[in-house]
């Protein structure tokens, strides 16, 4: 990693330029094997997420998606339409797993099956690239990690957000002190719509032991017996996230939600509203809307010399924010242009090499990580340990809001 001083790095800013990233081999690295020894993948789980992934997958040089798994035929059909090849298609995992052609899975099912295909793939002995969030619940998260840390298997969390560049360079800036001592983070996703998906008319399902309709199946998220909710589905990438910049973990968590807006028969929240505060004390607000999409996707990252904002269009931008305190040292040998921005407190870019322009370069990143991880015998950047405590944080949050309590990270979590 480069080592930057106070003066190169302000020589790197001016108003319409911004940061040069550094390399982060974690979050970029790739594989290229040869094309006669590709990973051979099932895919588990082929709606909306699966497929995506099934067709990142796909187009990488290291990946040989063989094989697809999913209740529904129409969905299987559909992935494989959009990976443009036909695959062994299976409607249970379980068989799947026995099939030796397949040394690995991506696990892109509803969250609360997460854990036990995961358990049953990494006893198969596959390779495991499951979709966040990690698990349902801290207790299986708990018995995963372990599972996990005793496997030689790969196992892998799909949190793609870890390998976008503009994470690692923000990474590097808070280690390096840019925006000094970190006090207060703030993020939101927020979105206007219901969160439903309409029911395919042209599906019969009937029904079996975990869903009793296709209501419940394709709209799990709606319902706390399959989903953790927005915190799980949106305010999850966030945590782990600033798990990872803050390198610490929550250690009590209090927050609200609601069903305020969509009296639609669905028990997970429209809004969730969250206040944690981490074992080093920096104070972090989520939350997530249905019913008003200001600010989207943000997070603001607050020091004593400086801010970090991130906004989510266009891949993730983000912009540094200098403290009026700080000018005048930081504008030594700086133009007056840039001078003149940060007292009007204009954010100046932090720009990466490679920037992403929407989901498909984390993605792949992720994947190509996947994959170089397997190869070469390495434990993954976004892997069971820190899974585990993403997973642990959801679940903790969950259920502050319904005990309408401050909850403690226990020492039994670790």
């Amino acid at each position: 990693m480069m080592e930057l001083n106070r003066r190169s790095f302000i020589k790197k800013m001016g108003v319409g330029a911004g940061l040069v990233a550094h390399n982060w081999p974690s979050a970029n690295a790739s594989v290229v094997p040869n094309t006669d020894d590709r990973i051979r993948v099932g895919l588990i789980g082929a709606g909306a997420r699966g497929k995506w992934l099934a067709k990142i997958a796909s187009s990488l040089p290291a990946f040989d998606v063989v094989a697809c798994c999913d209740l529904l035929e129409a969905n299987s059909e559909a992935c494989q339409k959009e990976m443009g090849k036909k695959v062994a298609v299976y409607g249970d995992h379980r068989p799947m797993l026995d099939d030796k052609q397949v040394q690995a899975v991506i696990i892109a099912t509803p969250l609360f099956l997460h854990f036990e295909m995961a358990k049953t793939a990494l006893q198969a002995g596959k390779h495991v690239y499951c979709e966040k969030t990690m698990t349902h619940n801290r207790t299986d998260s708990f018995a995963l990690r372990k599972l996990a840390a005793n496997s030689p298997s790969v196992f892998q969390v799909g949190y793609q957000h870890r390998f976008n560049p503009v994470y690692a360079e923000i990474k590097f800036l808070l280690e390096k002190q840019y925006c000094g001592r970190i006090e207060r983070v703030e993020c939101t996703w927020n979105r206007h719509g219901d969160w439903r998906r309409p029911l395919p008319a042209d599906v019969s399902f009937r029904g079996n032991a975990d869903y009793p309709d296709l209501e419940h199946l394709i709209n799990w998220r709606m319902y706390q017996k399959y989903s953790g909710g927005l915190v799980a589905e949106l305010c999850s990438h966030q945590m782990d996230i600033l798990n990872w910049l803050l390198d610490d973990k929550p250690d009590r968590i209090t927050g609200l939600g609601g069903i305020d807006y969509w009296k639609d028969g669905r028990d997970t929240y429209d809004n969730v509203h969250l206040l944690v505060q981490y074992t080093k004390g920096v104070k972090a607000s989520f939350t997530s809307l249905t019913t008003n999409a200001w600010q989207g996707y943000s997070i603001r990252i607050l020091g004593d010399k400086g801010s970090i904002e991130v906004m989510g269009e266009d891949g993730h931008r983000a912009k540094i924010y200098a403290e009026n305190t700080e000018t005048e040292k930081a504008v030594d040998g700086v133009s007056g242009a840039t001078k003149l921005a940060w007292d009007n407190h204009e954010g100046v870019p932090i720009r990466v090499k490679n920037p992403a322009r929407d989901d498909t370069l984390p993605t792949e990143g992720a994947l190509a990580h996947f994959a170089m991880c397997i190869r070469e015998g390495k434990k993954p950047f976004s892997n069971a340990e820190t899974g585990h405590r993403s997973a642990v944080s959801v679940d903790m949050a969950n259920e502050a809001i319904q005990k309408n309590a401050i909850i403690k990270w226990s020492d039994s979590y670790n």
